[in-house]
């Protein structure tokens, strides 16, 4: 498992849930997507706050590292799609981070838009306390920096980092797998164009400052002599009972 060790006054990142880059033509969209934790040793920052199968994951993670819900300072949100926002209420302590624009946006939509979670985005825009809007451009927390990654949503935003070991950019649904950032075609956007151009963007920055991207449903990706490759290898554990006698069967990936 990936971990990017903490340097004084740095952030540690820990993976909480790895992003797995699979499609249902028959369920809809998966969903699984990445979870990550920051943590200077002050502040314990949670970029995007997953979907609702992922609470008791969430729970084991955060134990692991001695950690509960009630230690996370803050979130910061990517995009408002379900799977990215559903479960920010569970962090009681922490200020929400979203996108000022991008807010605006999931509001002016009329209920049943696909992939927007219309409770979740009345509850942000209700709330007056621990919910702060931000713009691209933002030094949004210590060392951390907003960025504008339009075209999977309007005014979906990155997070780049250089207070850790390695640099970070946490992609979001901008870079949702290792397919999309190494050709620059993306499957879900609203705007492709747009997504190109974020693509494009985003792996200059990767390559300027040798950092490593953590996309929305995918391991830590990074560029090596022009490659893109997979920090570690893609896994997600699958079983299913296939018949009426037969105990649950393994179909694990990876």
């Amino acid at each position: 498992m990936m971990q990017v060790q903490q340097a004084a006054g740095h952030y540690t990142a820990h993976p909480l849930i790895h992003g797995f880059p699979g499609k249902s033509s028959t369920h809809g969209a998966f969903g699984w997507s990445s979870l990550w934790l920051l943590d200077d040793g002050t502040r314990r920052v949670l970029v995007d706050a997953g979907q609702p199968a992922y609470i008791p994951l969430i729970h084991e993670s955060l134990e692991r590292l001695g950690l509960t819900t009630a230690d996370i300072t803050d979130v910061l949100l990517t995009h408002m799609h379900w799977d990215h926002v559903a479960n920010f209420t569970m962090f009681q302590n922490a200020v929400t981070w979203v996108g000022m624009k991008e807010l605006a946006w999931a509001a002016e939509q009329p209920a049943g838009t696909k992939f927007i979670p219309d409770l979740h985005v009345q509850e942000l825009m209700r709330r007056t306390e621990r919910v702060e809007r931000i713009r691209p451009g933002q030094e949004v927390l210590p060392g951390i920096h907003a960025i504008a990654a339009p075209g999977h949503t309007p005014h979906h935003l990155a997070f780049f980092t250089e207070r850790a070991e390695q640099s970070l950019i946490f992609a979001g649904d901008s870079v949702k797998n290792i397919h999309e950032l190494a050709t620059a075609r993306v499957d879900s956007t609203m705007d492709e164009d747009a997504s190109v151009r974020t693509i494009d963007r985003l792996r200059s920055l990767l390559t300027d400052t040798s950092a490593a991207l953590l996309p929305g449903h995918d391991v830590g990706l990074r560029i090596v002599d022009g490659e893109v490759q997979r920090l570690q290898e893609q896994r997600a554990q699958i079983s299913f009972f296939a018949d009426a006698l037969s105990p649950e069967s393994d179909r694990s990936i990876g």
